[in-house]
């Protein structure tokens, strides 16, 4: 469960730290006082998304951490040993950093991590139902979700195999359908490739000659002012006949100069080897020079050849890709479309053969996905039934009703072999939706049409308590969950969440006096003001502060005789139950 949370520039929150306790946690305050931040940070501890604007004013940075003890939590120690994050002990710490910039760090256990893997690890930890989310027994497309989380893991690892055949038929299915093409577009497409095939293999590529022929084009095409510069060199070196000596000759002189007269001063010694060893390099130089001269060869026939071959490779490459690489890689993948082509006929028959087995695991596996889901909606039912009255709802009603939708392009039901044939995906062949009726003598309809507000709350409260005995998240978040309601059905609520705080970690954020007056730890937040600059401030409230907090809540005025008495009551009907 979350045993701490820091917050530094989030919001309105400069600098916080919190500590928190097992049982049931309530965070109240004014509308607006930033109850909901709380909750927001630690959504981005496991894996929501992060907004630059919840950067607090005036700062680069936020940070967020929590530590969590992560001890008995299913799956949890397997999942960070295989993705490097199995740190020592039962503490689980994780870590965010939101730059202004846009820059997103993250960690777990010190090490860094990606968002995704923050969200796969809390998914472990912690379960939010926000001011939206709780709403979530309206939305039918997330009944069957919520049906199979009450089957627990054997009803979910048989939906996995369902997910996993589901996906497989549906990529023989898709490869199937490339491959049936009519004749004629079949007979199209192998002249096509055998088009592209024959005229890339005709040009005879090598990889990256185009390189080679560019730096001979080059060196054909300035022929002529290569020979004149390293003639010109050369004779520079050399001399000629009519002019005076050259370069080489004068080194010579220096030479023999030196030479006579180094016996009379040590230090010539070394110019004389400089001098001799540029003698030696100039007369390397005007050999390498002469050889060259002599090897260059005007030949405007190889010119127009490479001009040709440029221009080819430079065609091919508009069609089939930049390069020779490019073009030759092409030429592969053609051959092997070809051959798939060819063969395509066999392939399809192979494919059909695969699909109808794959077709009948799937039909097989989703009608025993389906009969688990049936005998789970049963036991649901009983279950939420036996929790509406403590929510003031003792008369409803309440039913999962289970469909399939007929389709001939769908699977045989409820096994392979069946005249039936209905609607698949992923998720199996069945559609949930919630019934409900809140008065006697109503007829049950979807919940979505019939429920109000504080209905759909109340329900959620229910579902979650039943749920929760099996889903093994062990930190449950209620934002306003008591919304729409009051009176004993306010109080109803708080037994629940207190209730529920029994078997999990419960924090909930309430504006109900009822509510606040059942939990372990009261958290108040408030703003306050200082040098032009907001604030939110956190107070963690015993005995008389938490009477002055309820009291609030009841009345508006936490200094009122009348409602400090109301206060006390309440609280001691939670210390008595």
């Amino acid at each position: 469960m979350l045993r701490q949370l820091q917050i530094q520039n989030y919001a309105l929150i400069e600098s916080l730290d919190l500590d928190f306790e097992g049982g049931l946690t309530v965070l109240t305050g004014e509308t607006g006082a930033g109850k909901s931040i709380i909750l927001d940070a630690i959504a981005m501890l496991t894996g929501s998304r992060a907004y630059t604007e919840a950067i607090r004013t005036g700062a680069e940075t936020s940070w967020l951490a929590a530590t969590f003890d992560a001890t008995g939590i299913d799956g949890l120690k397997e999942m960070l040993v295989r993705m490097g994050f199995a740190g020592e002990g039962r503490e689980l710490v994780v870590a965010r950093e939101i730059h202004r910039s846009g820059r997103n760090k993250c960690w777990v256990n010190g090490r860094l991590a990606t968002v995704a893997a923050l969200r796969e690890i809390g998914s472990f930890l912690v379960e939010i139902h926000g001011q939206e989310e709780h709403q979530a027994v309206l939305d039918s497309h997330q009944h069957l979700d919520m049906l199979d989380a009450m089957g627990g893991s054997p009803l979910m690892m048989l939906r996995q195999q369902v997910e996993k055949v589901y996906t497989r038929s549906r990529a023989l299915a898709q490869e199937r359908q490339r491959l049936v093409l009519s004749e004629q577009d079949r007979l199209r497409q192998i002249d096509l490739l055998q088009f592209q095939r024959d005229e890339i293999n005709e040009a005879n590529l090598i990889a990256g000659e185009e390189v080679e022929l560019k730096k001979e084009r080059e060196l054909l095409r300035h022929g002529e002012k290569l020979r004149e510069a390293v003639v010109s060199g050369y004779h520079i070196l050399h001399g000629q006949a009519m002019e005076a000596s050259g370069v080489l000759s004068g080194l010579g002189e220096v030479v023999n100069l030196v030479e006579q007269v180094q016996e009379y001063d040590e230090r010539l010694t070394s110019i004389l080897e400089l001098l001799e060893a540029a003698s030696a390099n100039a007369e390397e130089a005007a050999w390498e020079l002469r050889g060259y001269a002599e090897g260059l060869e005007a030949d405007p026939q190889r010119l127009s050849r490479i001009e040709e071959r440029l221009a080819l490779i430079h065609r091919l490459e508009r069609k089939y890709g930049q390069g020779t690489e490019s073009i030759i890689a092409y030429g592969e993948e053609v051959e092997a479309e070809l051959e798939i082509l060819r063969g395509s006929e066999l392939r399809v028959t192979e494919l059909e053969a695969e699909l109808e087995k794959a077709v009948a695991e799937f039909s097989d596996l989703a009608g025993q996905l389906s009969a688990k889901r049936q005998a789970t909606a049963k036991e649901l039912e009983q279950k939420v039934l036996k929790e509406l009255p403590d929510l003031n709802l003792a008369n409803a009603r309440f039913e999962v009703q289970l469909s399939q939708l007929a389709s001939e392009a769908g699977v045989p039901y409820p096994s392979w072999g069946s005249k039936t044939t209905v609607q698949a995906g992923p998720r199996g062949v069945d559609h949930a939706e919630f019934m409900f009726s809140a008065n006697p003598g109503e007829d049950l309809k979807p919940l979505a049409k019939v429920a109000s507000g504080g209905e759909a709350s109340r329900l959620m409260l229910a579902l979650k308590s039943v749920i929760a005995a099996v889903d093994g998240v062990p930190t449950l978040i209620f934002d306003e969950v008591d919304t729409g309601i009051g009176g004993r059905t306010a109080r109803a609520v708080g037994d629940k969440l207190a209730a529920l705080a029994g078997q999990r970690q419960v924090l909930c954020v309430t504006h109900l006096a009822q509510v606040a007056g059942m939990a372990d730890h009261h958290l108040a937040i408030s703003k306050e003001v200082e040098a032009g600059s907001t604030r939110v401030v956190v107070r963690s409230l015993e005995k008389e502060g938490r009477i002055e907090e309820v009291a609030r809540m009841l009345a508006g005025d936490g200094a009122s005789a009348v409602s400090r008495q109301h206060a006390r009551q309440l609280l001691a009907q939670r210390a008595s139950s």
